[in-house]
């Protein structure tokens, strides 16, 4: 998929799990149920309930899992003004990195989850 101009819905169905593969300033928006978000080279884990949403910066492979099941779509993450989230170096340095790291990520899990490919 090479751009996202409008939101690719997506359906995790009990206990799925999906890896997204991506560049920088992709917005995941939980619709309905709750997803957990897992994304490569960033400590932190993220859950999102419905109506919450989450831009992925920097970029890098994230996993989407769902425990009951979720609804959420995938979009580029509007710019206001041109204006991006504020990065450290170490998140700079760490996006730069991520896409190799993350493609290896892809491939292990290939077969066994959905892969979705934004561009």
């Amino acid at each position: 998929m090479d751009t996202l101009t409008v939101p690719t819905r997506l359906t995790l169905e009990p206990r799925e799990s999906m890896v997204l593969e991506h560049r920088s300033g992709v917005l995941v928006t939980c619709h309905a149920g709750c997803v957990w978000l897992t994304q490569y080279g960033d400590s932190r884990d993220l859950v999102l309930n419905a109506g919450q949403s989450h831009e992925l910066v920097p970029a890098s492979s994230t996993v989407l899992s769902s425990w009951r099941g979720a609804e959420v779509s995938i979009a580029h993450a509007p710019q206001v003004a041109g204006l991006r989230p504020h990065t450290s170096l170490f998140q700079r340095l760490a996006a730069f990195a991520a896409p190799r790291a993350g493609r290896r990520v892809s491939e292990a899990l290939d077969g066994r989850v959905r892969v979705l490919r934004v561009g």
